[in-house]
């Protein structure tokens, strides 16, 4: 798990940290690693972006297959024609262009673990055949004559109600029965809000340099608050923005740009003690006056949702300091189209946008 008092990322190791502080993560990773010290196949259940493949690796590196290779394949992602190749392999002179025999993913697993990401995807024609392979233990490549033994362990996660899918007819019975030895579910970000500041911090250390900055007391609350549709994905897109947004220090309430072109929703309150924080000096708002010093203090903007207000001076500071709005809009971490639509949406809301940049 997680230790903060360490680099997570340091660039001579390629162990990847992984993060159970909530109540509930430490439970999920607690009987992850029970199930890994068996051979059981797993299926993991979850929303998409919630971290299904973290739990995946947690059961291969705390399983007596650490030492093998761990294969990951989305299953929703294979071409159709491709499907059979790459879970099975070919030999050499299968198909034009087969010029060596290459190994499938089963064979690249040998030893260690099959991780089958949005197994629920799997065309039914190829579940038959993955269910043979599970069965038998063996594989036979596209062309090949022989079958060859194969020992993976098979972790499989899903974002759909498989057992539902069965009973549409998408999902083989059998398929399911022989995945779901042992069923664990992975709860999305809004369901484990203790682990999202240390996911936070995680990310700023993934994608910044030193030294890191920081996670201000006000922006770690108003992470904390947010509903995280998107779940971890979302969250690592916006730390990238924010680390854009930053002064390079600290980042502040100010700096959080949550995607709303997605038709997510921004936090539905701020407490007391978030405002407060709003309004003390190590909270100051991202404006050009923090970034060029000007002599001219910007005035307080008397409006109802904190939120607009954060975002429009985001977006007035960009363009004060871009050289051009591309260059803006590159800085915000959106697209040109997206911040001429982000200005004249904070206009129709009554906000007061200078007419020189709200000129398209």
């Amino acid at each position: 798990m997680l230790s903060l008092d360490k680099e997570p990322f340091d660039d001579q190791s390629d162990t990847q940290p992984f993060v159970f502080v909530d109540e509930q993560s430490t439970e999920l990773f607690n009987l992850a690693c029970k199930v890994a010290a068996t051979d059981v196949s797993v299926l993991i259940n979850g929303p998409t972006g919630a971290g299904k493949e973290v739990i995946a690796k947690v059961i291969h590196e705390s399983s007596p297959r650490a030492s093998g290779p761990f294969i990951a394949i989305n299953c929703a992602a294979i071409p159709a024609s491709l499907a059979e190749d790459m879970l099975f392999g070919h030999e050499k002179g299968a198909f034009t262009g087969a010029n060596t025999a290459s190994k499938g993913c089963f064979e690249q697993a040998n030893g260690g673990t099959l991780f089958l990401d949005e197994i629920g995807e799997m065309p039914m024609e190829l579940q038959a055949k993955l269910l043979r392979v599970l069965q038998e233990k063996q594989v036979t490549r596209v062309g090949g004559a022989f079958p060859l033994a194969v020992d993976a362990r098979i972790v499989a996660a899903t974002n759909i109600n498989l057992k539902q899918a069965v009973a549409l007819r998408v999902f083989r019975e059998d398929l399911y029965y022989r995945l779901s030895g042992f069923k664990l579910t992975q709860l999305p970000l809004n369901r484990r809000r203790k682990d999202i500041a240390p996911l936070a911090l995680l990310m700023i250390q993934k994608h910044s340099k030193r030294p890191f900055p920081r996670l201000a007391p006000c922006a770690k609350e108003l992470l904390e608050s947010y509903s995280w549709p998107g779940n971890v994905r979302e969250l690592e897109n916006l730390i990238c923005r924010s680390l854009i947004l930053c002064n390079g220090e600290d980042i502040f309430e100010s700096d959080i740009m949550f995607d709303e072109e997605e038709g997510q929703s921004i936090p539905e309150k701020y407490s007391e003690e978030s405002k407060s924080f709003y309004r003390q000096e190590n909270c100051t708002t991202f404006t050009a006056e923090n970034v060029k010093k000007s002599d001219e203090p910007r005035k307080n903007f008397l409006m109802s949702n904190l939120r607009n207000e954060i975002e429009l001076q985001n977006i007035i500071a960009a363009l004060e300091i871009a050289p051009t709005r591309n260059k803006a809009a590159e800085k915000l971490g959106i697209s040109p189209r997206t911040l001429r639509y982000k200005i004249n949406k904070l206009r129709d809301l009554g906000m007061p946008v200078p007419a020189a940049y709200a000129r398209m």
